[in-house]
């Protein structure tokens, strides 16, 4: 089961620092943990004059654009694309006014630990080695982060 945990507050809140510190004591509590984030930004990214914007402007339902660095663009007018994540656990940086998991509001950097350290425990409970299908084969934990 995949659990998704938003994280919201204002800027230098501790939104940052938090999912940083989920993301240590999940992992060194469970290595085999898969942890997607996703991030709000006001940034476009992906402007009509790139040929990513093209691509997907004619049909393309995913682009990747690939470099020393991965981006991976889906139309983003839904978060729909957070089922498809093949992990167990979704972190939302922002996104206030949207409902789109657990939320918890940070309002300052003294906070964080003690909000990691729930969320964290909340998500333990998440793990369930999500599968994703390759050739009519399982694919191994390296091909499921590759993909991320």
């Amino acid at each position: 089961m995949t659990c998704v945990f938003q994280i919201v507050g204002k800027k230098d809140s501790g939104k940052t620092s938090t999912i940083i510190e989920i993301i240590k004591e999940l992992k060194l509590r469970k290595k085999d943990i898969l942890i997607a984030v996703i991030k709000h930004s006001h940034h476009v990214i992906d402007d009509e004059n790139k040929d990513t914007f093209k691509f997907k402007k004619e049909g393309a339902d995913v682009v990747i654009f690939h470099s020393n660095d991965c981006a991976l663009f889906f139309d983003c007018l839904s978060f729909d694309y957070i089922s498809l994540l093949p992990v167990d656990v979704v972190l939302i940086e922002g996104f206030k006014d949207l409902d789109l998991g657990e939320k918890f509001e940070i309002h300052s950097p003294e906070e964080v630990k003690t909000i990691a350290e729930e969320i964290s425990k909340k998500a333990e409970e998440c793990v369930g080695y999500p599968s994703l299908i390759v050739n009519g084969t399982k694919a191994q934990k390296s091909l499921l982060t590759a993909f991320l």
